[in-house]
């Protein structure tokens, strides 16, 4: 596979993926997610945005965040992810004390580990939908071994993902991915993020440019897909609605303690 010598934009790679080297191995008996009484702020003397006494999460749930925009929703994603630290607390990530990495290590595990599903998608507008779709596989050894474990190509497994997620390919596969709806560019999106079986699927409101119907559609593929891939789902949203499609469903202000205070604040 040929890849442009430009490089993607740092902000962009920096939330995809990171280094090369594959992170630490989960071990198999621990929960997706377990969280204790971690406490975050933007700065110094600033109050908490997020202070969760707990959260676990099983392997193979379906669960959903609920809350308002600048609840804490993306932020609480960015520290599961490994992208910014507590300010005290414990994090755990498939065995993994996050903590205990540093930032490179945190990039390496999170590119190993973890497919996130971006509400803007965040494609690379010069890459085509096969290249956008394998990118993690340029970050991870391990996605990319795994890619390639059925004994297909990095290009037929990510165009067997596209063909799943109800992508035309026969007419889109050489469209650049500007022109593509914002439909075909959350499908691609998620073809991103499953592509290599992470154990992990991170979505930060990605469905809230889409109709009902179109919603809808998109939460079939991907529970499906992560069903087929045995990956873990967190689901964050504003919109309630949605709650329904999963097993289990959380309010954001229920388990934040921050929110308790603010809300007793005269």
């Amino acid at each position: 596979m040929c890849w442009p010598s430009a490089r993607p934009p740092a902000r962009m790679l920096s939330e995809l993926t990171a280094l090369t080297e594959p992170g630490p191995s989960p071990v198999n008996n621990d929960p997706v997610i377990a969280l204790r009484n971690m406490r975050f702020a933007w700065s110094a003397g600033a109050p908490d945005v997020l202070d969760l006494p707990e959260l676990t999460i099983q392997r193979g749930e379906q669960v959903f965040i609920k809350g308002p925009s600048g609840s804490g929703k993306t932020t609480l994603l960015n520290l599961l992810g490994g992208l910014i630290k507590p300010d005290s607390g414990h994090i755990e990530v498939l065995g993994q004390n996050l903590g205990a990495l540093g930032g490179a290590a945190r990039d390496r595990f999170r590119a190993g580990h973890i497919g996130f599903v971006f509400q803007m998608f965040n494609l690379i507008p010069y890459l085509s939908l096969i290249d956008n779709t394998l990118l993690p596989c340029r970050f991870s050894p391990r996605r990319k071994t795994k890619a390639h474990a059925g004994g297909h190509t990095l290009e037929d497994e990510a165009r067997r993902l596209l063909r799943h997620l109800e992508l035309d390919l026969e007419r889109l596969e050489h469209e650049a991915v500007t022109r593509l709806s914002m439909g075909q560019q959350q499908r691609v999106a998620v073809a991103r993020a499953l592509i290599g079986r992470p154990e992990l699927i991170i979505a930060d409101e990605p469905t809230s440019a889409l109709d009902q119907d179109a919603r809808d559609r998109f939460l079939d593929l991907l529970f499906q897909e992560a069903e087929d891939a045995g990956a873990t789902v967190l689901f964050v949203s504003h919109d309630a609605t949605l709650a329904h499609r999963f097993a289990r469903h959380l309010s954001l202000s229920d388990i934040n303690r921050a929110d308790a205070r603010k809300a007793v604040q005269p």
